[in-house]
């Protein structure tokens, strides 16, 4: 199982800037974002939490997206996708999903662990 969490933001430099300033003077803001990355760079906790996690977890912005990502039943950003080991991409969790983890890297864990127990197939 993979899991991929796609941020409301661009990527590039001028994505990054754009989002920066929009966060700043607008209170714009993506809830991803929020639980990967404090003021200014990715927060140390983050890394724990993955660690922790035992699963392959991947960061994309939304202009490093694939067709593969975009075209998932409900796909809207910020999001966190999974991918089994088939191929199959299916959404976790949405904005709202990650809201309600209050920036707590370790919140949005136990709720991707949750998640993905929901997915798998009862044992025969």
């Amino acid at each position: 199982m993979r899991v991929i969490g796609i941020y409301n933001a661009g990527g590039t430099i001028v994505g990054e800037l754009t989002y920066f300033w929009q966060k700043i003077f607008r209170g714009r803001h993506c809830t991803l974002c929020d639980i990967t990355h404090g003021a200014i760079k990715m927060r140390s906790e983050w890394n724990l939490a993955v660690a922790e996690l035992g699963l392959e977890f991947e960061l994309l912005h939304r202009d490093e997206a694939t067709r593969h990502h975009t075209s998932v039943q409900g796909y809207q950003l910020p999001c966190v996708l999974a991918e089994d080991e088939s191929g199959e991409i299916f959404l976790l969790l949405t904005s709202e999903d990650l809201g309600l983890c209050d920036k707590s890297p370790a919140a949005l864990m136990t709720v991707i662990r949750s998640k993905i127990n929901e997915k798998k197939p009862l044992a025969d």
